[in-house]
């Protein structure tokens, strides 16, 4: 095994050697000038001596990197600290998922002096320049690709972090802590845009050969049975979810004529198309959440004239149902009460005061509630309720289906009209990670429109036209005829 990963780091060598770029690249910034720099962008977190202590630090989860360790979560080499190329890509682009923002605004000049000046914290560690870790040949995707891929996530036991289907629910997931002592989530491996280190092919190779250090996210050039391995697993990998969530900007219902299913595994839904929805950490009041643990909603709708109805879909790595120092999951569908013909509409932070609003709101455990709220703490369950859900959970998702009667009984319950753009925000709240009340992930105000129902003129036009063409060629052709 030491034998053939020497052979690969020399190979990476060479191509290092063959690839890198002429002098003007050589010493790649002044870290005289990168100080100035980094005491202006990067100190309110990473802090003055980049011990990542600064002012901010407290807030941020994951919290900012101590550069005077040298340890570096992401690289492309085949030694323990990262190469200037792979120090300049983070600075560059940021890390998806944590509080490290991409830097692209800043000169190219400013961004190769910072990495010049990150390296004066750890001296010792860049002596010499890492040699980069070579890949083994690309193996291009397959059905038997993905196969082995799979059969290698098994027997190498990723799925102890990353959960069966990759959502990052693996059995090991509570225990896990990074070299500091802090616990950390494995990677969702369906959401590759949210992959720290990049989503590439390439990227994605290289984090399983070379491992993710200061995480128990291991090096797996040795571990596998033969290198092609590697690009394997990379298949698998990338074969577990989209390269882009494809946000939405409008909710649309589908007008349908048959019943509702209630089952959230029904064949049904499956023919409505996937809507996705970012949320993001509820960060303007009292308790914050900088780390939220739920950023998606996949919603699919439909309504007949009898009912309204919602698919939602969201990835979450426990099942919470409250005690034992944790909450229920959650998760509702806001509405104004009414809908404000001047485009008026509530503060979208579940409402304020004397404007309420209207929530669908679905509690593992209790089930689906009508309620208003006037804030994130003052949320009244209306009686007599017309709303019923069920719920799925498995493999770290929730699948759960909300239905409404579309015209409402009273008022206060939003109308639900077709044509109508109705706003629409959503609040989810993972119990096992602590949140509730106002601890949550949510969204602005987003809108919904019920599809129009199918007019049965579209089944009839077109026939129509086309025989009125028919009738039209015949008699073109019979008047030719005569003319001869």
């Amino acid at each position: 095994m030491g034998a053939r990963r020497a052979a690969w780091a020399a190979l990476g060598a060479a191509g290092v050697l063959l690839l890198a770029p002429g002098p003007a690249g050589a010493q790649r910034g002044d870290p005289a000038a990168g100080k100035a720099v980094y005491e202006l962008r990067c100190a309110g977190c990473h802090g003055i001596k980049g011990d990542g202590k600064g002012p901010a630090a407290e807030l941020l989860d994951p919290r900012p990197r101590d550069f005077t360790t040298g340890v570096y979560k992401i690289r492309t080499t085949a030694a323990k600290i990262p190469s200037d190329e792979d120090l300049f890509r983070v600075i560059t682009e940021g890390m998806p998922g944590t509080s490290m923002p991409g830097w692209k605004m800043l000169p190219e000049r400013d961004r190769w002096n910072l990495v010049a000046y990150i390296k004066t914290f750890a001296p010792d560690k860049f002596r010499e320049p890492p040699p980069r870790q070579a890949l083994p040949p690309e193996v291009a995707p397959s059905p038997e690709s993905i196969k082995r891929g799979r059969e290698m996530f098994e027997a190498i036991e990723c799925n102890k972090c990353h959960g069966n289907q990759g959502r990052g629910d693996g059995p090991s997931r509570p225990e896990l802590k990074d070299d500091w002592g802090h616990p950390i989530r494995p990677a969702n491996l369906t959401k590759r845009w949210t992959f720290r280190g990049g989503a590439r092919r390439e990227d994605v190779a290289m984090r399983i050969a070379v491992g993710v250090l200061g995480t128990p996210m291991p090096a797996f050039l040795e571990a596998v049975e033969k290198p092609e391995d590697i690009w394997h697993l990379t298949n698998y990998v990338l074969s577990l979810g989209p390269e882009s969530p494809r946000f939405v900007t409008l909710l649309t219902a589908a007008a349908v004529t048959e019943p509702i299913p209630d089952d959230p595994a029904a064949p049904f839904w499956a023919k409505l198309p996937p809507q996705n929805v970012p949320l993001v950490g509820q960060v303007i009041v009292e308790p914050r959440n900088f780390n939220p643990a739920i950023d998606m909603v996949t919603v699919r709708a439909a309504w007949n004239e009898r009912e309204v109805a919602f698919h939602l879909t969201w990835d979450d790595p426990t099942e919470s149902r409250g005690g034992d120092g944790t909450h229920p999951d959650a998760i509702a569908l806001q509405f104004p009460p009414r809908v404000d013909p001047s485009g008026e509409r509530p503060y979208f932070l579940m409402g304020l005061g004397s404007e309420p609003v209207y929530l669908l709101r679905w509690e593992q455990g209790r089930g689906v509630v009508e309620a208003t709220a006037t804030g994130p703490t003052q949320v009244t369950v209306l009686a007599g309720s017309e709303a019923a859900g069920r719920a799925v959970w498995a493999d770290g998702q929730y699948r759960l289906v909300v239905k409404r009667a579309r015209v409402a009984r009273e008022a206060g319950r939003t109308p639900f009209e077709p044509g109508l753009f109705l706003p629409v925000a959503l609040q989810a709240w993972d119990g096992g990670a602590g949140e509730t009340g106002a601890k949550m992930s949510l969204t602005s105000w987003y809108y919904l429109r019920l599809g129009e129902p199918q007019s049965n003129r579209r089944l009839v036009i077109p026939p129509v036209v086309a025989l009125l063409t028919l009738a039209a060629m015949l008699l073109i052709v019979r008047a030719a005829n005569r003319r001869g």
